[in-house]
C-alpha cells in the first residue's frame, strides 16, 4: 500500500472509531461486519465506497470534528478541507467574512505553491503577486475583527 493510501487507510479507521466501531459503522453504511472490518484492517487495500466514506464522516461532522476521510483525501490533493458555516450568509455579516478569509487565505497559499513550483524559490515578481493576495487576506480580516468587535462591545 502506498504511503497515501496507508495514510487515507488511518482517516477510514478513525471514521470507524466515530461510528462506534467496526459494528457500529456496520449498522451506519448498511454493509456487514466483515466488510467494514477490511475497511478498517491496515494490511487489506479494501477501502469504503464513497457513499460509505460520506456517511461514517457524517458520523464524525454530527459529534462536532471534523469528516476525517475527506480531510485525508484534501490533504493527499495538496488542499485542506474547511467547513462552510453559512453558503447563504449576508454579505458583510462574520459568517460570510469568516469563509471569505479562508478563501483568500486558500489564494494566498495557492499562490506561493504557484511560484514554487517552478525553481522551489519565491522571485521578486512572484512575491509581489503573493503580496497582493495577502492585502486581499488582511481587509477581510479587519472586516471580520471589526465585525467581532461590535458584536463584543454590544455585548457589555
Amino acid at each position: 500500500m502506498s504511503p497515501a493510501l496507508a495514510r487515507i487507510k488511518r482517516a477510514v479507521r478513525k471514521a470507524i472509531g466515530h461510528s462506534g466501531g467496526i459494528d457500529g459503522a456496520a449498522e451506519t453504511v448498511g454493509r456487514r461486519r466483515s466488510t467494514v472490518g477490511d475497511w478498517n484492517n491496515l494490511n487489506t487495500g479494501d477501502f469504503p465506497p464513497l457513499d460509505c466514506a460520506f456517511a461514517l464522516d457524517e458520523i464524525a461532522v454530527a459529534e462536532g470534528s471534523l469528516p476525517p476521510v475527506l480531510c485525508a483525501l484534501a490533504r493527499e490533493m495538496g488542499g485542506v478541507f474547511v467547513p462552510a458555516i453559512d453558503i447563504s450568509a449576508d454579505e458583510g455579516s462574520p459568517a460570510f467574512l469568516a469563509m471569505q478569509l479562508a478563501q483568500t487565505l486558500g489564494l494566498v497559499s495557492g499562490e506561493i505553491a504557484h511560484a514554487l513550483a517552478d525553481d522551489g524559490r519565491i522571485d521578486a515578481r512572484e512575491a509581489g503577486r503573493v503580496l497582493d493576495r495577502l492585502e486581499e487576506h488582511d481587509r477581510t480580516s479587519a472586516q471580520l475583527r471589526q465585525q467581532l468587535e461590535k458584536i463584543l462591545a454590544e455585548g457589555e
